[in-house]
């Protein structure tokens, strides 16, 4: 049967910036490397003392040969390098391979030694060759930034590294050192596998609910190879059973094979009559299958899958899950600019965290993350949208197109069995090209990718790419200007960003930068570490205050009160036309001071990370304000005396109806817990319904004191359980 053995551990290796290192017989098993230093593998080499380095990495480890290779194969299989990989054994080239995240693998039954086997892999990841031009624009405005930390877009990026190379909230985004940050190196495992002449190369499991009478169909499609000379008659054996669930369920599907020398596709049928269906933790239970398959006295193996239908309506532009329209809280997710340092423990903690916020989606744009966080997502309830690692300004050349769209299939071929995948996306934002001559990406390049994807899934929705196809973003106070009246926005039924920028806490700052950076700011170095000068003081209008704690208390109070807000009116407008929403972004990648999300890179929840769980509850209550025009963070005013009017909102998510539930509101003074004004009264929504339930007229009295107040609206259903607690802020001014 098949056997791994991880080649994982410190591997010698050597920088060769001068491109010399074949010259000098680096790849030779003889070559002297006493000068050579030592690395942890797998790992991204900005996570040890190579830092940020460009260009090429030499890696060289020894092996003995695995027992029992006697006519078997031996794969030497490497999960993913980043970026370009040419590897040698032995002195023997085997080959080369372009590509951050996907596998790739050498048969080398033939070239082995039993003693000390050489294994050389000369790993080049180099800078992006684009010019990085500048566009100070609006940045100009009022800025004390040096001109390199100024507005700076790339010409025409051709490394396929997405989030990797450039985007928002990455070392020097924006500026003129945008591409810094580098991810190379071996950062997944290097394996040797020895296995049967015949093998399991690829399985691929499809199911298709039966509208009918609800049974699923189940095709798992196998590529077995054969790598004899001679047809080996055998039989295979699938067994589909419950993997996290109980039941009394066992589908059996044995049959005989003739396989050919070469490559043999193979079918297997199963139908479930009554199967259990994967769904989010929020409409279900993520119920997950096990199929069992064994190539009788060969091999042997088990994939997760989950039966489902998420499908997306062209017209209206929602989700539906199983049948059951769905409305998407979702997260935007990058775990770390350096994935190498993600582990199961570390994902299940951000998920768990995520589960506490009430989120039933995330969206992966635009990189590739462990398999073990897809894992998770099928386990936990996530249902995932992945976008392709392509963001901002590509270019559209016909060498890019080819080499993009093999990676595309070999993407969507790598997550295909997750359950948890719902669509895909080929680009984050083609369009986003602030020079002259732009690129045609979306007409081009992502035509072509989606039409290489659908040869691999053909039944999850293929999206092209950002801002099209009822796709935005509403980012206000951060893309979109403080004073923007969401109101009077053309939103569309899909946001994948929403959001607002913050600042870090003075202790992860700390962790940064010098306090003697901090305050008065270094511009500069505050600018490369994502403070977007621009956005935070001429878009967003924040005031640079007295001190650096005034100011992180400023900012953090600000970006609480746009994201709450954003989500309040999203919800109110639920499939009219919102039907999915996705924060902009769930931590920061990488030691930062400026941010988006809800923690920062050391995990660190801000002031919105308690806000945010308030209202994305899958019961909300909520207060429209009733103002003209509506303004996203601003602090509401009153002088005692006015009038305070507006709607009470119930919104639910869930799939049953609720019937005489409590509405309770109070009036409180910011903190306390003493009613200044009360009320209640019963009502009832529908299943996945949002409608105004009651109004708001009440007047401040005229001997109110200054200072900050509170409606504070509690549902609780018939038996007294809390489905909903939220606030709306006020001040009183004479």
């Amino acid at each position: 049967m098949k056997k791994t053995i991880d080649l994982s551990g410190k591997w010698l290796y050597c920088t060769d910036c001068e491109e010399k290192g074949e010259q000098l017989g680096y790849q030779t098993p003889g070559f002297k490397v006493n000068d050579w230093n030592t690395m942890e593998i797998p790992v991204n080499w900005y996570l040890t003392d190579l830092k940020d380095y460009f260009g090429t990495v030499w890696f060289r480890t020894e092996f003995d040969a695995p027992g029992d290779t006697e006519g078997r194969d031996v794969w030497l299989k490497f999960h993913a390098v980043d970026y370009y990989a040419d590897v040698w054994l032995n002195g023997e080239y085997l080959g080369w391979h372009e590509g951050y995240f996907t596998p790739f693998e050498f048969n080398i039954a033939d070239k082995l030694l039993s003693k000390g086997n050489v294994l050389v892999v000369k790993n080049g990841s180099p800078q992006d060759p684009t010019e990085y031009v500048p566009d100070y624009g609006a940045a100009g405005k009022s800025n004390p930034l040096s001109p390199d930390y100024r507005g700076h877009w790339a010409r025409d990026l051709t490394l396929v590294k997405g989030h990797h190379l450039d985007a928002m909230h990455r070392p020097g985004s924006m500026t003129k050192f945008r591409g810094e940050g580098n991810s190379g190196g071996i950062w997944q495992k290097v394996e040797l596998i020895v296995c049967e002449k015949v093998r399991i190369v690829k399985t691929k499991i499809y199911n298709q609910i039966v509208a009918e009478d609800g049974s699923a169909i189940v095709s798992v499609d196998l590529v077995i190879d054969n790598n004899g000379k001679t047809r080996v008659d055998t039989e295979i054996d699938l067994v589909i059973s419950p993997a996290n669930f109980k039941a009394d369920e066992r589908y059996e599907n044995k049959k005989k094979l003739q396989l050919q020398p070469g490559r043999n596709d193979v079918k297997l049928i199963r139908t479930i009559e009554k199967p259990q269906l994967w769904n989010t933790w929020d409409h279900g239970k993520p119920n997950l299958y096990n199929a069992n398959i064994e190539l009788k006295d060969i091999e042997s193996s088990v994939v997760r899958f989950g039966i489902k239908e998420f499908t997306h309506d062209p017209v209206s532009g929602h989700f539906a899950l199983n049948g059951n329209r769905i409305f998407i809280r979702g997260m935007r997710y990058l775990s770390s600019l350096w994935i190498s340092e993600m582990n199961e423990e570390r994902y299940r903690k951000d998920l768990e965290m995520m589960l506490d916020l009430n989120i039933n989606s995330i969206r992966i744009g635009s990189h590739v993350e462990l398999d073990e966080f897809y894992s998770l997502c099928d386990e936990m309830g996530f249902v995932v949208w992945q976008v392709f690692p392509l963001h901002y300004c590509y270019s559209d050349s016909d060498d890019l197109i080819e080499r993009c769209v093999p990676m595309m299939k070999e993407m969507v071929e790598m997550l295909y069995n997750h359950a948890s995948i719902g669509a895909w996306s080929v680009f984050k934002e083609p369009k986003i090209y602030n020079l002259p001559n732009r690129p045609n990406n979306y007409g081009r390049l992502c035509q072509l990718m989606i039409e290489a994807a659908k040869t691999v899934d053909p039944i999850r929705w293929m999206h092209s790419g950002d801002y099209e196809e009822g796709v935005m973003n509403i980012t206000i106070g951060q893309c979109y200007p403080w004073d923007t009246e969401i109101k009077k926005m053309d939103i569309t039924p899909i946001i994948v960003e929403f959001g607002c920028g913050t600042f870090v806490g003075k202790e992860s700052m700390l962790k940064v930068l010098p306090e003697s950076e901090l305050w008065p700011p270094n511009w500069d170095q505050w600018e490369y570490y994502n403070c977007f000068y621009n956005i935070t003081f001429n878009v967003a209008g924040l005031k640079i205050g007295g001190s650096l704690e005034e100011f992180i208390d400023n900012a953090q109070e600000y970006q609480a009160r746009c994201i709450k807000e954003q989500i309040e009116y999203c919800r109110q407008i639920k499939y009219v036309p919102v039907g999915s929403m996705y924060l902009y972004y769930w931590s920061e990648p990488w030691p930062n001071i400026g941010a988006s999300g809800l923690v920062d890179y050391f995990r660190v929840p801000f002031k919105s990370y308690e806000s945010f769980k308030q209202v994305y509850t899958p019961v909300l209550a909520c207060f429209e304000w009733d103002k003209d025009p509506y303004i996203i963070g601003k602090q509401k005013l009153y002088k005692p005396g006015a009038t305070l009017a507006g709607n009470f909102w119930l919104i639910n998510d869930r799939l049953e109806c609720l019937n005489e539930v409590d509405y309770i509101w109070a009036v409180r003074e910011k903190g306390s817990d003493k009613d200044i004004a009360v009320d209640s009264f019963k009502t009832c929504i529908e299943r996945d319904g949002a409608k105004v339930v009651n109004e708001l007229n009440w007047q401040i009295p005229d001997d109110f004191a200054n200072g900050e107040y509170a409606i504070c609206m509690t549902v609780k259903d018939k038996d007294g359980k809390l489905l909903s607690y939220n606030d709306f802020e006020f001040e009183v001014v004479r």
